[in-house]
């Protein structure tokens, strides 16, 4: 920044290199992110991305002979499991995201006091 620009300028632009930073962060942690989860007995187990998309699903040698509800029931478990944990990551992130921007806000608006 120059020094002949306008102070409140200026502390918008930090803000919002401040604002980019975070989003970057983000971006880069779904990209990155993954949630694994196995049902109750261990014989499945399930990959999400950051994006909640399956990434990964392993299936216990043998599994397949207890039959296709037991195995749907197993997958089905293992799937809900890595979904909550995945959920309870983004809404964290977004409280994290949510305070920063109030920090945000609130900073701007006392510079423009």
């Amino acid at each position: 920044m120059t020094d002949d620009m306008h102070p409140e300028v200026a502390a918008v632009l930090r803000q919002a290199r401040r604002l980019q930073s975070l989003m970057d962060e983000q971006l880069e942690k779904m990209a990155s992110g993954s949630f694994t989860a196995s049902d109750e007995d261990e014989t499945v187990e399930v990959t999400l991305n950051g994006h909640q998309w399956i990434k990964d699903v392993h299936i216990q040698d043998g599994l397949l002979r207890l039959g296709s509800e037991t195995v749907e029931y197993r997958v089905n478990e293992a799937l809900h499991r890595a979904n909550a944990e995945a959920s309870a990551a983004i809404d964290a992130d977004r409280e994290r995201i949510d305070t920063v921007v109030a920090e945000i806000t609130a900073e701007l608006s006392d510079d423009q006091r």
